[in-house]
């Protein structure tokens, strides 16, 4: 039985892990606020606490939602960040122009307008690949790591085209303006800049010496036009990236197209934890 003194103890120590507990909810809570970074406002979101912070870059016309799946499981581990670019959901319009390199300004903007340390790690998914490449060639010393969840690259559809004989070509093209319709003014710009950001891409070597982590979904649609030559040589070009990235590593994703953090979660999931881990491990060794 528990003298007096013991009991006064555990007690003191149930509160206190019930209290950790309770704060270690509570970071996982997402913050949302709206982020001056010059006139207009970016809707962001934050959870969870540690370092490095963990950013999230949504592809081509993608609001925060798309990493739903991941975010929060990721929040457990350390501070993750996510935000709404400029013009798309609940973030104010851009008065500048949408390219590729302005989409980096504005996210290095809006990590340090939010007191964001880095380094950081880079989750980025489709045309949000091609910005956190970019990001990391522009600013090397505030990236941890990166993870490129099927990066888009604009060189693919010129490579595709080329391939492609022009009736195959025009049926593509019939099959996405029945989808383009439904585009708003930022997501016709976001595509507009998709077709520079091969050349923008081409010139954003080399990237950090960091762990990288490329994930390519490989599955085909035969029904869409084009699309299984699309998905070949969209792995050829995420091959040639990878050959040219020290400490990279290739995932592939048999069983996703090109939306792998929702189809595939826990693959992206385990891949910032890998990528975390051996950030962390890299900060602890250069520790004096």
């Amino acid at each position: 039985m528990k003298n007096p003194a013991q009991s006064l103890v555990s007690a003191c120590s149930l509160s206190l892990l019930l209290a950790c507990t309770s704060l270690s909810c509570l970071s996982q809570d997402p913050q949302q606020r709206r982020i001056d970074i010059g006139g207009y406002k970016l809707f962001t979101s934050e959870s969870g606490a540690g370092k490095p912070v963990v950013v999230f870059e949504s592809g081509l016309g993608e609001d925060i939602s798309t990493w739903n799946d991941v975010q929060p499981e990721i929040a457990r581990l350390t501070h993750t960040f996510s935000y709404d670019r400029a013009g798309l959901d609940k973030s104010d319009p851009s008065p500048h122009p949408r390219s590729v390199e302005q989409l980096v300004s504005e996210l290095h903007a809006v990590l340090h307008a939010a007191g964001l340390q880095p380094p950081y790690i880079l989750v980025g998914h489709s045309l949000g690949g091609a910005i956190v490449q970019l990001f990391a060639h522009t600013y090397p010393a505030e990236i941890a790591g990166l993870v490129l969840v099927d990066p888009e690259d604009g060189r693919l559809l010129d490579q595709l085209q080329a391939r492609m004989a022009p009736g195959d070509w025009a049926a593509r093209q019939k099959a996405m303006d029945a989808v383009m319709p439904t585009f708003s003014p930022t997501q016709k710009a976001e595509l507009d800049a998709t077709k520079s950001s091969g050349k923008a891409l081409a010139a954003a070597l080399p990237l950090p010496d960091v762990p990288v982590v490329l994930l390519t979904g490989t599955l085909k649609d035969p029904g869409f036009p084009g699309n299984p030559l699309e998905q070949d040589l969209k792995l050829e070009l995420q091959n040639q990236l990878l050959a040219q990235i020290p400490h990279s590593r290739h995932i592939l994703v048999p069983q996703s197209r090109h939306y792998i953090q929702n189809d595939a979660p826990q693959l992206v999931i385990q891949s910032i934890r890998d990528v975390l881990a051996a950030a962390r491990q890299a900060t602890a060794l250069a520790a004096p």
